[in-house]
């Protein structure tokens, strides 16, 4: 898996701590419906101290409140690192508590967000943008009533590296986008595709109907809407490559030379984590929305410590160049 479905690399902050007061426990863990959850624990360093020290003897332990019984306890599996084997249940409540040895518990509680409630349809596409065409255009285009947080972005295919790399420019013509993250930057009137093939070299320019719009960088934030409301949109960008795609009645799981087109709904407290941490943190973004790691002062809803305990669902979108008048060059 969208897989948004995304952030930071690991840094420290020296804090300044009084010399009889003990480093905070610094907890971060994302729940998703991946089949292995990933913890991490450390201390925040003073100003005094060369290094933080190291998180030891430390017992994680994960329990599912809707079911009312233990999901698991966290195996340390490097220095930072807990691992555990369990896949996250969609709208199940969850409390995580960590010990370590002469300290007080630090716990948190997490709902986890329901699978991204976004349709998509193949067909004529819909929406005021396109009322003055005597024959609709067709494409792949995006439905959703937002009852939660939902970001996207996407994944090309790299065959040179034969791996996949966030794209960095991404637009929607959903008229309530977070503009948060904007590049100042419009979509182009011609964008070309490349279409890099081993053998046919084939590059696709196309006219995109959100030529004009405004860019965004990396992600697409929709926000959650209070009286949910279904709305039809599209999404393009600089993407690059054959995608995910398949015909309207044969989904199939995307093949490992596709790019992908993720939506991701997010948890509120996690939501509110991610957009202060993109503040913070933007220039060092990594590919994964649920790999963010950040030690500062943003928002936090660990008691006793401080980071974060969120939890994001993810899941691939077909997608198709929302395009007209294009042509192949080889």
């Amino acid at each position: 898996m969208l897989m948004l479905a995304v952030l930071f690399t690991s840094c420290v902050k020296d804090v300044i701590l009084d010399a009889m007061e003990d480093p905070q426990l610094v907890v971060n863990c994302v729940l998703t419906v991946n089949p292995v959850q990933e913890l991490k624990l450390s201390y925040t360093k003073s100003a005094s101290r060369s290094e933080a020290p190291r998180v030891t003897g430390a017992t994680a332990v994960l329990t599912d409140l809707t079911e009312g019984r233990e999901s698991g306890r966290f195996t340390r599996i490097d220095e930072e690192t807990w691992q555990l084997e369990y896949a996250a249940i969609p709208t199940h409540d969850y409390r995580l508590e960590v010990t370590v040895p002469d300290r007080d518990p630090v716990w948190a509680e997490q709902t986890m967000p329901m699978e991204p409630p976004v349709e998509s349809f193949e067909g004529e596409l819909r929406g005021d943008n396109f009322t003055s065409y005597e024959t609709l255009p067709k494409g792949i285009q995006y439905k959703s009533n937002f009852p939660c947080t939902i970001w996207a972005y996407a994944f090309d295919y790299d065959y040179h590296w034969e791996q996949r790399e966030i794209v960095e420019n991404i637009c929607t013509n959903y008229p309530n986008v977070d503009n948060f993250n904007l590049t100042g930057a419009v979509l182009d009137t011609a964008i070309v595709q490349y279409l890099w093939d081993p053998v046919w070299k084939l590059n696709k320019h196309y006219n995109s109907y959100l030529a004009g719009y405004p860019v965004h960088r990396r992600f697409l934030r929709f926000q959650k809407l209070e009286s949910p409301a279904e709305t039809w949109f599209l999404i393009d960008g600089h993407f690059s490559g054959a995608y995910y795609y398949y015909a309207d009645d044969s989904p199939r799981p995307p093949k490992p030379t596709e790019g992908i087109l993720y939506f991701a709904c997010l948890s509120d407290e996690y939501d509110k984590y991610l957009c202060e941490a993109f503040g913070h943190y933007h220039a060092t973004l990594s590919s994964d929305l649920s790999s963010i790691y950040v030690r500062d002062n943003v928002y936090t809803n660990i008691n006793g410590g401080i980071g974060i305990f969120g939890a994001i669902t993810t899941a691939p979108y077909r997608w198709e160049s929302t395009a007209y008048n294009y042509w192949d060059i080889y």
